[in-house]
C-alpha cells in the first residue's frame, strides 16, 4: 500500500517529504494527479494542493478531492502539512480533513520549536510574542489575524480535534505516543517540525534505492531566487555577497528583462566555476504579487535559456511551483535537506535534469544561503 501526505504550498511539502526520506523512504512531491500515477509503490507521495493563498471554499475542496484521490488509489494518508505560522485558509482544510476522517483522532498544532514558533495556552508565539504582532501579520499576501490555533478546531468535532500546546519537540513525541498507546485511528495536521518527529514513527525503511535516470548533472552555474518579501532574505542575500562574492541582482517588476541582462552578464563573466545571482523581488507591499511573480519568472526564463543554468535555489514556495510549470516540470524528487526546512531535490523536464535547493521565505539563520551554495555547487 502506497503512502501520501498533503501539503498547501510546495516547499512546505518538500519539508515533510525531507523528513520521510531521512527516515529511509524514497519521497517525491507531486501537484498533479497524472504526477501521483507515475510515483512507485515504495514512494512517499507528498500532494501538493497549493491552496495556501486560497478562499476558505476553494481550499476545502481541493482537500476534499486529494483525500477522495487517495483513497481511489488504496492508499494510506500520513499527515497534513499546515504553515508553523497559520497562514492561509487552516480551519477550512482542517475542517475538510476531519469532515472526511469522522472515525479519526486529529493532533493538531502548527508549532516549530526550531524556528521559535510555539503554543502556550493555545496561542501561537513567534519566538515569545504573538503570531498577528510579528511580519507574518503584515503578510502582504495572507496576514495572520488571529493568535488562538483553537479558533480553527472546527466546530461539532466532539474532542476528535486536539489542539496540542507545543514548547519543544518532547512535546510532540509524547503526544504521539499517546496517541499510539490508545490503539485507536488518529492522524496528526501540523508543521513540518511535526512531521520530522513523526516521519521514522510512521513508515519502514524502503529496500528499493533510488536512482536518477538522467545521471550526474555537469557542474555549472547556481542562480538564487527570491519571491519572498520576509525581511530575513535581506539579510541572507548580504552574507551570501559577503562571504562568495555573489553578485546580486535587485528585479524591478516593471522591468523584468533588465534584471535578466544583468544576471546573464554576470553569469558569462564568472566563467563555468559557477556564478550565483540573486534575483529578488521588491519588499514594498504597493506592488501587486502576482505581478512580482510573473516577472520573476520571466525573468528567470531569460537566464536560463540564455546560459543554461540548471541549478537553481529557491526561496518562496509559490515561487518555486510557478518555475516548475514554467518549465513543464510535475513532480520533485527529495534528494535530502540542506538544513531544515531547505530542502535539495531534483526534477527532470524534457530530457534534462535540474537541481534545486527550496526553502519558505521566513526559514533559516543569516547563513543558509551560503550553506545553500555550497550543497548545490557540490550535487551531482
Amino acid at each position: 500500500m502506497s503512502d501520501y501526505f498533503l501539503a498547501d504550498d510546495l516547499s512546505g511539502a518538500l519539508e515533510v517529504a525531507a523528513a520521510f526520506h531521512r527516515a529511509g523512504r524514497p519521497a517525491i512531491v507531486t501537484w498533479t494527479i497524472e504526477g501521483w500515477k507515475a510515483c512507485g509503490p515504495e514512494d512517499v507521495v507528498g500532494f501538493n494542493t497549493e491552496t495556501r493563498n486560497a478562499g476558505p471554499a476553494i481550499a476545502a475542496a481541493a482537500v476534499t478531492k486529494a483525500l477522495a484521490a487517495g483513497r481511489a488509489r488504496g492508499a494510506r494518508l500520513l499527515f497534513k502539512k499546515i504553515d508553523s505560522t497559520m497562514r492561509g485558509p487552516v480551519a477550512a482544510e482542517l475542517a475538510a480533513v476531519a469532515a472526511a476522517l469522522p472515525d479519526t483522532t486529529i493532533l493538531f498544532t502548527p508549532a516549530n520549536p526550531h524556528a521559535g514558533r510555539t503554543v502556550r495556552d493555545g496561542l501561537l508565539l513567534v519566538k515569545g510574542v504573538p503570531v498577528a504582532e510579528t511580519d507574518f501579520g503584515r503578510d502582504p499576501v495572507f496576514p495572520v489575524r488571529e493568535n488562538s490555533i483553537r479558533t480553527a478546531v472546527p466546530a461539532g468535532t466532539d474532542g476528535r480535534v486536539i489542539a496540542l500546546d507545543v514548547a519543544t519537540d518532547d512535546d510532540f513525541v509524547r503526544a504521539i505516543e499517546a496517541r499510539q498507546a490508545a490503539g485507536q485511528p488518529w492522524m496528526a495536521v501540523g508543521s513540518g517540525a511535526l512531521a520530522r518527529v513523526l516521519a521514522p514513527r510512521l513508515v519502514r525503511p524502503s529496500v528499493v534505492t533510488v536512482t536518477e535516470a538522467q545521471g550526474a548533472l555537469p557542474p555549472g552555474p547556481v542562480l538564487f531566487v527570491c519571491g519572498s518579501a520576509h525581511p530575513l532574505n535581506r539579510v541572507q542575500a548580504a552574507r551570501l555577497a559577503g562571504d562568495r562574492h555573489v553578485a546580486v541582482h535587485e528585479l524591478d517588476p516593471a522591468d523584468p528583462i533588465a534584471a535578466a541582462r544583468a544576471a546573464i552578464a554576470s553569469i558569462r563573466a564568472s566563467g563555468a566555476s559557477g556564478l550565483h545571482i540573486v534575483a529578488r523581488s521588491p519588499g514594498g507591499a504597493t506592488v501587486e504579487s502576482g505581478v512580482v511573480l510573473a516577472a520573476l519568472t520571466e525573468a528567470v526564463r531569460q537566464v536560463a535559456a540564455a546560459t543554461g543554468v540548471r541549478r537553481l535555489m529557491v526561496t518562496g514556495g509559490e515561487t518555486a511551483r510557478a518555475l516548475c510549470d514554467a518549465w513543464g516540470i510535475e513532480a520533485l524528487r527529495v534528494l535530502g535537506d540542506i538544513e531544515p526546512g531547505l530542502v535539495l531535490a531534483s526534477a527532470e523536464a524534457d530530457g534534462e535534469r535540474w537541481l534545486m535547493g527550496i526553502k519558505p521565505g521566513g526559514f533559516g539563520s543569516e547563513a543558509t544561503w551560503v550553506k545553500a551554495v555550497d550543497a548545490l555547487r557540490a550535487a551531482v
